[in-house]
């Protein structure tokens, strides 16, 4: 897929202080919001989307913020909100992320008319409502390819999968749509978007799975997979 919007990205701050826990707890809601957004969006190119949600009091502190702000400059697009923490921390977490859902896809409605993108909007509004078609799922393949393994057609995919408190990536062998192999690949917190990019590609050879990326992620991996589990069963 490719990638006009480079990341969406929620940030918060409640008087002088910076929220980082929040932000990171909500690096997923961003995530899915700006690879739902790539799947139709084809306007000009996009590399940050910075959604912040600051306090009244910290419109107050720094008099050059402006609220309700919305720049675009560099291929960044920055919008200023409003947030009441003490009403935001009163909702239960399923609703903490729905609010922020539906607020983020409110800015972006208000941003596309500010900088005068119709494509922005479009995407934010399909985003907006297949999000709610899955509940928020935030998870996702970020890899998928068809292979052949033991003379086998099989999927093979890597996912990035979200957890309360850390996000993981795992590595899946489908065979006529049933998952027949998966295995754990790594784990860490949430935030970390160097972990979205790092897995590139997934090859075979001589009936072993490689899956390729970054060094610095200790890639390429490899997965031995038993013929049995290709062939044991009539999947």
């Amino acid at each position: 897929m490719k990638k006009n919007i480079g990341r969406t990205l929620f940030w918060f701050k409640d008087g002088d202080e910076k929220l980082h826990k929040l932000a990171d707890k909500y690096f997923g809601l961003g995530t899915l919001l700006n690879r739902l957004m790539n799947e139709v969006y084809i306007g000009k190119k996009i590399i940050f989307i910075n959604i912040n949600f600051y306090s009244e009091l910290s419109y107050k502190i720094y008099d050059g913020l402006l609220k309700h702000y919305t720049h675009f400059g560099g291929q960044n697009l920055t919008h200023n909100a409003v947030l009441d923490f003490e009403m935001f921390y009163a909702l239960t977490e399923e609703e903490k992320e729905h609010f922020l859902w539906k607020r983020g896809y409110e800015i972006l409605q208000e941003a596309a008319i500010v900088i005068k993108n119709p494509y922005l909007a479009e995407a934010s509004k399909y985003a907006y409502q297949k999000g709610l078609e899955t509940n928020l799922n935030l998870d996702f393949r970020v890899l998928e390819v068809d292979i052949m393994l033991y003379d086998v057609p099989l999927k093979a995919c890597v996912w990035i999968r979200f957890t309360k408190e850390e996000m993981y990536s795992q590595f899946t062998l489908e065979k006529n749509g049933i998952i027949i192999f998966e295995k754990h690949l790594m784990t860490t917190v949430h935030g970390v978007e160097f972990f979205l990019e790092m897995y590139k590609k997934i090859e075979v050879k001589d009936n072993i799975i490689l899956l390729r990326g970054a060094k610095e992620a200790k890639l390429p991996m490899k997965i031995p997979i038993e013929e049995e589990i290709v062939k044991g069963k009539d999947w």
